[in-house]
This record gives C-alpha cells, sequence and structure tokens, in this order.
C-alpha cells in the first residue's frame, strides 16, 4: 500500500507532510474496515494517508463520508493494477 502510495496521501492526493529519517514520505496505513471488527488486511481495504486526512476520519465530523470516497478510491486504483 505504501508502494503502491508513492508518497501521496491516497485520501486528499497531496504529498506525504514530511520524511522519515530513513528518507521515505511519512504516510500512515488507514484500514476502511477496522480489523476489530473483521475487516480485511488486504490492500484492496487499506490505504496510505496523511496524519490529517487520518484523524479526520476518525474523528472528524465528516469522517465517515472521506472513509466511504476513500474506499471507492481504493477499488479503482486495485482494480487499475489487474487490468
Amino acid at each position: 500500500m505504501l508502494k503502491r502510495a508513492a508518497g501521496i496521501c491516497e485520501s486528499c492526493a497531496k504529498s506525504a507532510p514530511f520524511f522519515k529519517s530513513n528518507g521515505e514520505p511519512y504516510l500512515e496505513p488507514h484500514h476502511t474496515r477496522r480489523l476489530a471488527d473483521g475487516g480485511p488486511d488486504h490492500p484492496r481495504w487499506v490505504a496510505a494517508i496523511c496524519p490529517t486526512c487520518h484523524r479526520e476520519i476518525h474523528h472528524g465530523q465528516n469522517g465517515r463520508e472521506r472513509n466511504n470516497g476513500l474506499e471507492g478510491r481504493l477499488a479503482m486504483l486495485e482494480e487499475s493494477k489487474s487490468d
């Protein structure tokens, strides 16, 4: 999922906010369907997103809508890989 994102947040499409000490862009994994609720641990359901988007999804007023949009985007990304 981090490789697929290539340093770009898969939610807002902005560059990662900073680089880690090893030089890689900092993005956080986000399971669009929580593992605790039986969600799958598969790239189709896991996005690489910036910390701001991650916090908005979990704590923001529009988090559910943002997460739903992200699920749709992931479906398109994964589908395009198999073409």
